[in-house]
């Protein structure tokens, strides 16, 4: 019995060892060529850095790591930093167009709300206007065309009377030619406007 069972334990430490043994790992065909190509330069390298003392040693295997690392950083490492680059740059582009939209929809919403004034009504919101922010300022009126003549206006007026030219009188400024007196930090000049010449009766909402 012994003999009969001694082929049988063998046969099957054979099989384990048969099925116990690793398989070979895979190599992909571009990583193969690049051994088979590199595989005659292995001696002659390893003979040429014996050759060197053990400071030259140290610098040519320090030479290799930051060949190594500068082939990562350029197959890696940086176009995934340009992307990210690309897709930051991407985003503010569609949140400044984002915003642009907003702007432009917020002042449709203003010019909608605005009530249409007739020619009469604009030139008196003009003279008013002058009379406030510039009492030493002339407005003269033809048709539908004010020229206005500035005279000692101080820059914080001015900030209040462009914005306001155009809503309360709803008049467009045409040319401006304007200076700052250097001794009297004040604003001398002229402005030509055209004032609205639509009747609001005919522009008003069922006047059809």
């Amino acid at each position: 019995m012994n003999h009969n069972q001694g082929p049988k334990h063998s046969q099957s430490r054979h099989t384990l060892g048969a099925q116990g043994k690793p398989s070979a790992a895979k190599t992909s065909p571009l990583a193969a060529a690049l051994l088979a190509s590199a595989a005659p330069l292995v001696v002659p390298i390893k003979h040429w850095l014996s050759s060197l003392s053990q400071r030259e040693q140290v610098l040519v295997k320090l030479l290799g790591v930051l060949f190594c690392v500068f082939v990562v950083w350029s197959i890696a490492v940086s176009p995934a930093l340009n992307s990210l680059t690309k897709s930051a740059l991407k985003t503010q582009t569609l949140e400044r167009q984002w915003s642009e939209l907003l702007a432009i929809q917020s002042e449709l919403k203003t010019i909608k709300s605005v009530v249409p004034v007739g020619l009469g009504d604009a030139s008196s919101a003009l003279q008013e206007l002058t009379s406030q922010l510039c009492p030493q300022c002339k407005v003269v009126i033809q048709d539908t065309t004010a020229r206005m003549q500035i005279k000692a206006l101080s820059p914080e007026a001015l900030t209040q009377l462009l914005p306001q030219i155009r809503s309360r009188s709803q008049a467009q400024i045409l040319e401006t030619s304007l200076r700052l007196d250097n001794t009297s930090k004040l604003w001398e000049g002229s402005m030509t406007l055209a004032l609205p010449s639509v009747n609001p009766a005919s522009s008003a909402p069922g006047s059809n």
